[in-house]
């Protein structure tokens, strides 16, 4: 089907998107924890900017940031072909821009320049933006689709209606991706659709003629598409996803990289690109090569980065637009007649990166100052440095960003959320085994994440003997752990480990001992026991021949037994002698095998003896 093209040509090349992942940096909590405002900047001649204003002249465009009309308590940005979109700190979505095909999902097919209400939708936290479709991800771990939906992009099971837009298939409000109940973030490339599992898997749907799936071989028939979602092969482990024009990309926890989808600049950094692998000139899911130590990743159009650990960046595939950041659009190889690298190569002047995102000729970084860094096409001021508006073959920096917590992009817009973000921390106790899932969070071994402010961050536990959150989050269900400030949470699995007693207090006077105690976890009480060791007898002789010995009170000793006991605990009116105190967490799956344990003497008071005076007469 041939969409709607926008009057005015923006490019020779395809029109393409790349779905923006979310960038955090860490600031310390504000006294008013309610999310941040938004800058955006770039192609305005469909009021991307949400400024109130149109572009109508000249680049058709705003070269450097501008403020977002009426938006103040943002927890997430992204960006479409001609809109943007923001979460809000109340669970709500607002939208702006371009509306042709339904996409602001406000029920109409009306244009706007500044943000409004997307129809329906409560409890969102997170957003992303295809070419002319978005996609919600939902508290409750479900996906809403809405905007065109010619491919199936919208996860119905079909790629027609429910209703027209501009007479083409579409929805003009969201509606719920089938089959989805357990996601933890959402990502769109131009007509295609990604949501990450809890359990790290990944599910796609929509355009499929480059096996922007993962299936290696493409939909060639009928609408060459998958309109429903179906599981990614071979991926596994994932925290992080983003969708590129005809491709994904996913983070895996172990810090690698997987790719799948159009390959024929490079793009799978595997060291191939697809020009003769069939008529979809693509590849299933690959490892990209040589790349370790990933924080974050990117897609664009023809080309994907990385960001490391080390703050570096990496990328791979089509450079003719400068992508690679190399200093020139030539070299280092050539693929399908253009400037390419077919394994990663290094981001040149750039560190202290704290994440990455792409759009469609160009990208984006997000550094550890909150200040921004972009390169590559820049003719309708995708960069947001100012003018000249050309290509930049290294990073320039964005105009007036500080303070950023998120980066996104758009195919021709970039947008900053301003504002803090706090850290979430996640540890386990018990004694089993299992693992916590999330965006960005692995644990083990990724047990730290990054969000803005007032987003809300979801956990999932998976192991059969998982006893319960705790600290942030409690209950056995799924973590949304709501960053208004630094937050830790600690996952048990298993039974209850590391009883500890906190402290203890023997008063000999008053014959009292107290004792205060905890355990890490998801502990639901404890259980006590005070044990008086009997003192041991000396035997007793009897005279004669045949003496024999005897022991006086040699009856049977109850057993003690644990008792239920909250802290502290408090024992009166003790008698003297040798006391044991022991005491053991309890978890919905049993009681620590191994209590904690304080010995202590109560001894016997002094008699006093009271001296007769005598007085001389």
């Amino acid at each position: 089907m041939i969409l709607r093209t926008p009057s005015r040509a923006l490019r020779a090349a395809s029109v393409v998107f790349a779905a923006a992942i979310i960038l955090a940096l860490t600031f310390s909590a504000g006294a008013n924890a309610s999310g941040g405002t938004i800058s955006a900047w770039g192609y305005n001649q469909y009021d991307a900017i949400g400024n109130g204003t149109t572009s109508t002249s000249g680049c058709y465009c705003v070269d450097s940031p501008v403020p977002v009309t009426g938006i103040s308590n943002a927890t997430q940005v992204a960006g479409g072909e001609y809109n943007g979109l923001a979460v809000l700190s109340d669970g709500t979505v607002k939208d702006w821009g371009y509306n042709y095909y339904g996409e602001l999902g406000d029920g109409t097919t009306t244009e706007s320049s500044v943000p409004v209400q997307v129809k329906g939708l409560s409890n969102v936290v997170a957003v992303a933006g295809g070419a002319y479709h978005s996609l919600a991800l939902l508290a409750n771990g479900t996906v809403m689709a809405w905007g065109y939906n010619g491919y199936g992009q919208l996860g119905t099971g079909s790629a027609s209606g429910p209703e027209e837009c501009s007479g083409y298939p579409c929805s003009r409000v969201p509606l719920p991706v089938a089959g989805i109940s357990n996601a933890v973030a959402v990502a769109a490339g131009y007509s295609h659709s990604y949501a990450l599992l809890a359990d790290g898997t990944v599910m796609a749907w929509g355009y499929n003629y480059y096996g922007q799936t993962g299936d290696g071989k493409g939909s060639l028939e009928g609408c060459d598409c998958v309109p429903h979602p179906v599981a990614v092969p071979g991926v596994t482990g994932a925290i992080s996803i983003a969708g590129g024009e005809y491709s994904g990309i996913a983070l895996l926890a172990d810090g690698t990289v997987k790719d799948w989808g159009y390959n024929y600049y490079g793009q799978a950094g595997n060291g191939t690109n697809s020009e003769s692998s069939g008529t979809c000139y693509c590849t299933g899911p690959t490892i990209v090569s040589n790349l370790s130590g990933a924080t974050s990743v990117g897609a664009g159009a023809e080309f994907n980065l990385a960001g490391l650990s080390n703050g570096n960046v990496m990328a791979w595939g089509s450079n003719r637009y400068g992508q690679l950041a190399t200093g020139s659009t030539s070299g280092p190889e050539t693929c399908s007649s253009y400037s390419c690298s077919r394994l990663p190569i290094q981001v040149g002047s750039l560190a202290n990166v704290r994440s990455v995102s792409a759009y469609g000729y160009g990208a984006a970084a997000l550094l550890t100052d909150g200040t921004g860094r972009g390169w590559g096409y820049g003719g309708y001021g995708e960069l947001g440095y100012g003018s000249p508006l050309e290509t930049k073959t290294t990073p320039v920096s964005v105009a007036g960003v500080t303070g950023a917590s998120a980066i996104g992009t758009g195919e021709y817009n970039g947008y900053a959320l301003i504002g803090p973000a706090q850290t979430l921390n996640v540890s386990l106790a018990g004694a089993g085994a299992g693992s916590v899932r999330g965006r960005e969070v692995s644990c083990p071994p990724r047990c730290s994440a990054s969000y803005p402010q007032s987003q809300v961050a979801i956990l999932t536990a998976a192991s059969g003997e998982f006893a319960g959150f705790s600290g942030a989050c409690s209950g056995t269900g799924t973590c949304q752990a709501r960053m208004d400030s630094n937050q830790s949470v600690t996952a048990t699995f298993g039974i209850p480990k590391g009883t500890a007693i906190t402290s203890a207090k023997i008063n000999k006077k008053q014959k009292t001992a107290s004792f205060s105690f905890s355990a890490p976890g998801a502990i639901t009480g404890f259980e006590c026991m005070l044990v008086r060791p009997k003192a041991k007898k000396k035997p007793k002789k009897e005279h004669g021949k045949h003496s024999r010995i005897t022991l006086k009170g040699s009856g049977k000793q109850k057993k003690p037994k644990f008792a239920a006991c909250g802290g502290p605990k408090t024992y009166k009116h003790l008698k003297p002698g040798d006391y044991i105190f022991r005491v053991r967490a309890l978890d919905i799956l049993g009681h620590d095998a191994t209590p904690a344990v304080s010995k202590f003497k109560v001894k016997a008071s002094k008699k006093k003896h009271h001296h007769k005076k005598h007085h001389s007469s």
